[in-house]
Formats: structure tokens, sequence, C-alpha cells
């Protein structure tokens, strides 16, 4: 995976989960960066909205099992109500059937509560950057997920451009608008018009929305 360079201006984040001690040291990690600010912690969902009411944050990093309103609600809750603000979820459990309904909910990255500093880090910056983080292990939850749904009689979906079919698989590989740009030899403000026409003719709401679609209609292998 490219290695991306630290944002201009620092990402606020939140994060949220029931253990403190977990919190304590996620925060120390994400702290030691020039390019990221937690703003705060929760530990909980009702305690995180309460905060976010006066102190405005671009991404939270969820915890998916706490007590009284879970990552799972609170993941919902933002969707309707604060769509722009980007989430990571965090499980002890890599299970594909979950890693697929959150993905599906609207989480732009998913992690694993045992994975290296750099690799929290790296999620971090590429998700407020790209809209979107994943490792191999919800890639093939995604595409087990997909391959359940697709139709018998194959894509029988909205009329896609065989250069935007080009973009929308460059996009299922993580590559970055300026990497897709350079790949297929267009300007980067080629490349995101693309982007917003397959939104538009998918009804996708990010990239995220756009790597389900591809998935779940057999455009990707």
């Amino acid at each position: 995976m490219p290695h991306l360079p630290p944002a201009s201006s620092p990402i606020r984040i939140a994060i949220v989960d029931d253990q403190k001690l977990f919190r304590g040291g996620l925060k120390m990690i994400l702290d030691g960066t020039e390019d990221i600010e937690v703003v705060f912690e929760a530990g909980h969902g009702e305690q995180f909205f309460e905060r976010l009411a006066f102190e405005p944050v671009q991404l939270v990093i969820l915890d998916v099992e706490m007590p009284g309103m879970d990552g799972i609600a609170t993941l919902e809750q933002l969707q309707r109500e604060r769509p722009e603000i980007h989430v990571i979820m965090l499980t002890m459990h890599d299970s594909d059937r979950l890693i697929s309904h959150l993905m599906g909910l609207g989480a732009s990255g998913f992690l694993l509560k045992d994975e290296d500093p750099e690799v929290v880090i790296e999620a971090v910056r590429r998700v407020v950057q790209e809209g979107l983080f994943f490792r191999d292990y919800v890639s093939k939850a995604l595409l087990k997920g997909g391959r359940s749904r697709q139709k018998a009689v194959g894509y029988r979906g909205p009329d896609i451009s065989d250069r935007e079919l080009e973009v929308l698989q460059l996009i299922c590989q993580e590559l970055t608008s300026k990497e897709i740009a350079a790949q297929l030899f267009i300007s980067v403000r080629t490349v995101e018009g693309h982007r917003r026409s397959l939104q538009d003719k998918t009804g996708a709401k990010n990239i995220v929305g756009l790597v389900l679609f591809a998935i779940r209609q057999g455009l990707v292998q």
C-alpha cells in the first residue's frame, strides 16, 4: 500500500471505546503524529454525541461493542445526522458478516484492535484523504458477501461507460484519484468527474458505496 504524506492541517478525530486503557493507548499513538489531533474521547455513543455537539471532528474511531449505545447504533445515527464524518470501526472479531454489514451501513474503514500502530495512523490519513481504507480481510469479506448477492443472469444495472468502469475498478483497488489519473493518462479532475457520474448513476453516497456496488454487481474480481 502506498504511503500517504501527512495532511496539511491536523485531522480532528474522536475515539469512542468503553475500555479506558485501550482509549488511552490509542490516543497516545495518534497524538504522537503531527498531522492528527485527538479532540476528545467517549465511552459510548450517547457520550460521543454530547461532546460532538460542541467539539466538531472529521473522523471517529468507533468500537463496535459497547454498553448502552453501541458502535452500530452510533454509526447508523451518524449516517442519518452527520454523514460527512468519516467512521473507522474497531472490533476484536473479523467476522465476514459483521464487516460486510458495517461497511454497508457506511463505515469508511474497519480495523481489528490488535493492529500495528502504523496501520491505524495510515487508516486515519487514507480515510480522510480518499474516503476509504481496506485491509485484506475486509476486501475478502466484501467479495465473499458480494458473490452471494450477484445476479445469476449477469449485470443489469445502470448504463456505465467503459471509462467509468475502468475508474470504478481502480477505485476498488484503493488507488487515489492521482494514481488513477496517471494510470489512465487523464487528469485528476476528469477522474473526479467520472467518480461523481458513477455516484449519480448508482445512487452511492461515497466511495464505500461505489465499492459495495461494484462487488455486489460482480464488476470486480
